[in-house]
């Protein structure tokens, strides 16, 4: 009689386990955020690499068309990289020039997440695993699966790639604001007028 309590006391206690380990919370989960990245916005980049740590100003202006703007190390301070349709043009002080060689490494990683955010800004909504105060969205690009970060609210918070070692922080993310060049047009004035 008191192996049969015991043995209906073990089958009740295991599936009391079962059932709660049922009702426990994931850790992760797929959730939604925002969608704060179809439009033009401004954040402020880290870009943690092999040998150094280069900082600026990452620009979205629209599909495709991107601006960053370095402030560290010295031997790329001043540089503005655009990326526009596919290309990359580099200037300094308004002085254009090519892709300098200390610039090719930041030039590759974020020709890797232009491409990602742009695909993303898209999608009518964006989801991703919860992690922690974050949202991390995983996929592949070129073979080369990426990770990237978002704040609870929808705002690029990182982004890093496993064939690159470098590591992209964003910080002070605004949305708008951010104007789109626009060829001007001169106008040419007679001087032939009469007073």
């Amino acid at each position: 009689m008191q192996k049969r309590r015991i043995g209906a006391m073990g089958g009740f206690l295991l599936a009391g386990a079962v059932l709660l380990s049922g009702c426990s919370s994931p850790v992760g989960g797929e959730t939604g955020v925002a969608q704060k990245l179809s439009g033009s916005f401004t954040t402020e980049m880290t870009m943690n690499m092999e040998e150094q740590t280069v900082s600026g100003t990452l620009s979205r202006m629209g599909d495709g068309m991107w601006s960053v703007s370095f402030a560290e190390p010295a031997t790329l301070a001043g540089v503005v990289l655009d990326f526009s349709g596919g290309e990359v043009t580099a200037s300094y002080q308004g002085l254009a020039f090519s892709v300098p060689q200390t610039a090719m490494p930041a030039k590759s990683i974020l020709s890797s997440l232009i491409l990602v955010v742009d695909d993303l800004a898209k999608q009518e909504h964006i989801s991703g695993e919860k992690d922690g105060d974050y949202v991390s969205v995983e996929g592949e690009l070129e073979g080369s699966p990426y990770l990237l970060r978002l704040s609870a609210g929808g705002e690029l918070a990182g982004f890093e790639m496993d064939n690159m070692d470098t590591v992209l922080t964003f910080t002070d993310f605004q949305e708008g604001g951010v104007p789109v060049a626009t060829p001007t047009e001169t106008e040419c004035v007679s001087s032939s007028e009469t007073l």
